[in-house]
């Protein structure tokens, strides 16, 4: 069959004009949220300095007019109407999820819109520092939003929790691992799943780090960290293996710890000046009234302190006095510490005159 020149060429021209109108279709869509703002008279960024990052909260159940117009409020959009019609042009007006944004001013309409379908929200960081106890870390979770005080302490003695997380005794005081945990806006008041991530995380140290030599010279996972929470508090810098030797001579020699922090736990605030009142005191935790360890942890350790507590230095020391510079002197006898204690409140009292 024979085919004519002209046909051939209708033909080609057919289709490079097919294929024109396509990709002149693509790109017009691909524009359309810059071109409904050219077209309502405003672009993004005019009423709001573009590029800041603003914090936005898209409520459960809103509309697509509630959302346009806290965009539009927040400076992210110019217009909630182009918002709204962007939104119902590409059908998607149904598929924006609830939660937090980290947006900036001055956005592209269909940008956002597709950010908020994504659902990713934006993640906020929550510091739990070493060394805090359930009390100070209530503090935190209160401060940040997700839970009262009473409420989170509620949890942190909650038997049956307790019990889920596999955790022996009667508080997660030493289980909450002090670490920097970031939280979607969609767990921020879900207290239990951040406790439960921060105990999974102390699981994940302790087991790697310290569990195998602890099963190896039969100590338990209490007994570690409660050592591990008295080293936290006492230990400053890189010293935390040498206090850790301090608590292992003296519990082979059945000698109280002495342990400061100890003596105040539960009953004042950490770091509060330590009385003779305190000294004297009978309760469980009072290591200068009860020999060996107290009943449990004063304190949530971090990987420095529960690696020295299986990991003790090999020294004979025995005692040891802070030097008023962030560290401490260690001594192996009585009269070497006496001395050293002499020495440095004494230098302590000539400062305070």
């Amino acid at each position: 069959m024979r085919v004519s020149v002209l046909a051939v060429l209708r033909s080609l021209v057919l289709t490079a004009a097919l294929v024109t109108v396509g990709v002149a279709g693509y790109a017009a869509y691909s524009r359309l949220p810059a071109f409904l703002e050219e077209l309502s008279g405003t672009r993004s960024g005019e009423t709001a300095p573009a590029g800041q990052e603003v914090i936005v909260t898209v409520p459960k159940g809103a509309s697509l007019s509630q959302v346009g117009t806290i965009l539009q409020q927040k400076g992210i959009i110019s217009s909630r109407l182009v918002f709204k019609l962007v939104a119902l042009i590409r059908g998607e007006q149904r598929k924006i999820k609830a939660g937090e944004y980290a947006l900036k001013t001055g956005s592209d309409a269909g940008n956002v819109l597709d950010l908020l379908i994504s659902g990713k929200t934006y993640m906020f960081p929550v510091t739990i520092p070493e060394g805090y106890t359930i009390y100070q870390i209530a503090d935190v979770f209160q401060r940040m939003g997700i839970a009262s005080r009473e409420d989170f302490l509620a949890l942190a003695r909650d038997k049956a929790l307790i019990q889920e997380l596999g955790i022996e005794g009667s508080s997660l005081e030493g289980y909450l691992f002090p670490d920097t945990y970031f939280l979607r806006s969609s767990e921020k008041d879900n207290p239990k799943l951040v406790i439960r991530r921060m105990v999974q995380r102390f699981h994940e140290v302790y087991d790697r780090e310290v569990g195998p030599v602890a099963a190896k010279y039969g100590w338990t996972t209490t007994q570690v960290v409660t050592l591990a929470s008295l080293i936290e508090k006492e230990a400053r810098s890189s010293e935390h293996a040498l206090v850790s030797a301090v608590f292992h001579n003296r519990l082979r020699r059945n000698m109280r710890l002495q342990s400061d922090p100890t003596v105040i736990y539960g009953i004042k605030p950490m770091g509060s000046k330590i009385t003779r009142q305190d000294l004297d005191r009978k309760q469980p935790y009072n290591t200068y009234q009860v020999a060996g360890l107290p009943p449990g942890p004063i304190a949530n350790p971090g990987k420095a302190s529960l690696v020295a507590a299986v990991h003790p230095a090999d020294k004979d020391y025995l005692y040891f006095v802070a030097k008023n510079d962030g560290t401490h002197e260690f001594t192996s006898n009585l009269k070497a510490h006496n001395k050293a204690v002499d020495l440095y409140q004494r230098s302590a009292r000539s400062r305070t005159r």
